[in-house]
């Protein structure tokens, strides 16, 4: 007999609406519609025929059907069904089977705010207007990047919680991460860290370690001239989540659009086998399993600040002057 488990998977600490999200990198959203999904919400992106970046809900308000099927013309997009066009604001502009003097009365489609800055299209999810801006990458135009995005059949929280986990590399990712190889050569030592936090997120650092959190969804890997990652984890539906990476490479004094990889980077491969493992066991025996030592201090904070940023209460999720050191 199956027990019945604790909690269901969408349960685990859902990441907050009201935020925003990256919907799409700059470059894959061209001359097409492109659909995508966030917190269970089917979206159309397209762009206006002055370029500028549209979301809408991914439904005709004619008979349901997906508009990202469509087509998108001098700056409108067209469903592929009955030919009804919309525009950015989510209004209907023409419909082929009336009358050229019959008036277009109709409701318009459900839209979303958007922004375009360092290299993605921004999608805000929230009820109303959007609360500021989206975070901006720190010094994104003095440098190079490659891009890209790994589809991932757990919740979001799992790799931020997993990015700022400093204990499972030695042990996840052999021959990919310096942590492994320290281990290798000189076994296990023990590793003093520091977590910190600010009214805008939290800080991990150790020894050769660099980690940052910022709500939504942002984890930073590393902060020097030589080496930044910095991953967003996009809620789709229950049990899955989209993982954007964006990998610096060298300075540059001609900012230039990201090079779009498809291929997955193989330590974020690495990291996706064991997260997909975790949630199946979330999934069928709730997480009433758990069990936590010091050095998971890093993650439950993460945690905790997604847990304090859905009930609306951010000044509570990142106190800030206050540093916790443990031993590894």
């Amino acid at each position: 007999m199956t027990a019945t488990p604790t909690n269901a998977p969408a349960d685990r600490v859902p990441l907050p609406q009201q935020a925003w999200y990256v919907g799409a990198a700059s470059s894959r959203l061209a001359d097409a519609p492109l659909a995508i999904v966030i917190h269970g919400q089917a979206i159309v992106l397209f762009r206006d025929s002055a370029g500028r970046a549209h979301a809408l809900h991914d439904r005709c308000p004619h008979r349901g059907v997906a508009l990202s099927l469509g087509t998108v013309s001098e700056g409108l997009i067209a469903c592929a069904y009955h030919g009804w066009r919309f525009d950015g604001m989510g209004r209907c502009r023409h419909i082929p089977s009336l009358r050229s003097e019959q008036p277009v009365k109709t409701a318009p489609a459900r839209t979303y705010p958007t922004a375009e800055r360092d290299g993605y299209v921004w999608v805000w999810t929230g009820q109303g207007a959007p609360t500021g801006q989206p975070l901006p990458i720190e010094g994104f135009d003095r440098y190079t990047w490659l891009q890209g995005a790994t589809a991932l059949a757990c919740e979001a929280i799992m790799p931020i919680e997993n990015n700022l986990d400093i204990c499972h590399a030695a042990f996840t990712h052999p021959h990919m991460h310096p942590q492994w190889f320290r281990a290798q050569a000189a076994g296990f030592q023990p590793t003093r860290y520091e977590l910190a936090t600010d009214p805008g997120g939290l800080t991990v650092s150790a020894p050769g370690t660099l980690l940052r959190f910022d709500l939504p969804d942002r984890v930073t890997v590393g902060g020097s001239e030589a080496f930044r990652l910095i991953l967003h984890h996009v809620p789709t539906m229950p049990g899955r989540c989209l993982q954007h990476w964006l990998l610096q490479r060298e300075p540059t004094h001609e900012p230039a659009a990201p090079i779009w990889s498809d291929k997955e980077p193989e330590i974020l491969a690495q990291d996706r086998r064991v997260l997909e493992s975790a949630q199946r066991a979330y999934a069928q025996e709730g997480d009433a399993f758990e069990q936590s030592v010091e050095a998971d201090a890093t993650t439950l904070a993460a945690r905790r600040a997604v847990r304090l940023a859905v009930q609306g209460r951010i000044a509570e999720a990142f106190p800030g002057n206050r540093s916790l050191c443990v031993l590894s």
